[in-house]
């Protein structure tokens, strides 16, 4: 299934319009973390990010905030 990961940090959002063929929604999970975990190393900018994943029907299955 094909997963994508938007961006939202504070009122700014960014959209993730390629997206990524994972092999399941744990393994989605796991790579919004590490990306949440880069964001942290961002600082003071991108303390409010949050990372959504959403499905290939546009469902949100998964949120992660980077603080």
């Amino acid at each position: 299934m094909r997963y994508f990961f938007h961006i939202l940090d504070g009122s700014k959002f960014f959209p993730d319009g390629a997206g990524n063929n994972l092999p399941s929604l744990e393994y989605a999970k796991r790579l919004a973390e590490v990306v949440a975990d880069e964001l942290k190393k961002g600082g003071e900018f991108c303390r409010s990010s949050l990372v959504i994943v959403a499905d290939e029907n546009g469902n949100t299955v998964f949120e992660c905030g980077a603080c």
